[in-house]
């Protein structure tokens, strides 16, 4: 019987690590929320969720078209820090 726990892991089964790999392997340095829900074959909400949340720890940072879309890139703190 699945638990909670098993329900967030899900939830969160893409690692910020692998996102801010898919970003620094990008052809451009800026990349829209369904690029990235399609390399990591997620749902676009569940993507955009995760990228908010990165995006509220400093790990990227993102600017708003037209209140439709978003384009996300790596804070330089993110970029720059390893």
């Amino acid at each position: 019987m699945p638990n909670d726990s098993d329900s967030d892991s899900d939830r969160d089964r893409v690692r910020a690590e692998a996102i801010v790999e898919s970003i620094r392997a990008a052809p451009m340095p800026v990349v829209n929320t369904r690029y990235l829900a399609n390399e990591h074959a997620v749902p676009l909400d569940e993507m955009a969720e995760r990228l908010e949340a990165m995006a509220e720890a400093g790990t990227l940072e993102c600017h708003e078209i037209e209140g439709w879309n978003r384009l996300w890139w790596l804070s330089l703190e993110s970029d720059f820090g390893e």
